[in-house]
């Protein structure tokens, strides 16, 4: 690159100013528009909204391990059929603490939503009908129960808050 087109390159904001703005007044009306144009952009971006449990409406939020399962949902007329597998590995000495919490339930008299804890041969081990703020905890043996290996949960316009753990102790 010769020295001329170096200059212009460097200098290319400069030259288009100079192009359409000849006198000073004109660079400083320029400057002002293109300063007000830069804070009207930036000004309107929007930031997602903060959520402070961490979790988003009518999205269930899943945490399975092979000895903890959780299940989250923050329902708004949440209407869905979803099922998912527990990879828990369990054997016949260990114990199973399972606990349920509803709160924040809003339902009309045609609302009706389910959760289902299901064993490795298909059977029902729990199932609850989701009618009314609930904290509900079991302790019990895998040899006496089955071992869970799936959830399942019918949504019929829930309105609430749903949590759900599982978690395995081979110590008791």
């Amino acid at each position: 690159m010769n020295n001329l087109t170096e200059i212009f390159v460097r200098n290319w904001p400069q030259r288009v100013i100079d192009v359409f703005c000849n006198n000073h007044n004109c660079r400083i009306i320029s400057s002002f528009l293109l300063a007000i144009t830069f804070s009207v952009c930036v000004s309107s971006c929007v930031s997602p909204p903060e959520y402070t449990d961490g979790l988003i409406e009518n999205i269930p939020a899943v945490v399975d391990e092979n000895d903890y399962f959780s299940l989250s949902i923050l329902g708004d007329d949440y209407s869905e059929e979803k099922e998912w597998n527990i990879t828990l590995l369990t054997d016949s000495s260990d114990v199973i603490l399972t606990t349920l919490v509803v709160k924040d339930l809003n339902i009309g008299n045609s609302d009706s939503s389910f959760l289902f804890l299901i064993d490795d041969s298909s059977d029902t081990m729990f199932a609850d009908t989701l009618v009314s703020e609930m904290v509900w905890v079991s302790e019990d043996s895998v040899s006496a129960v089955g071992s869970p290996k799936k959830v399942k949960f019918l949504g019929d316009n829930f309105t609430g808050r749903l949590e759900y753990q599982i978690i395995k102790n081979p110590d008791n």
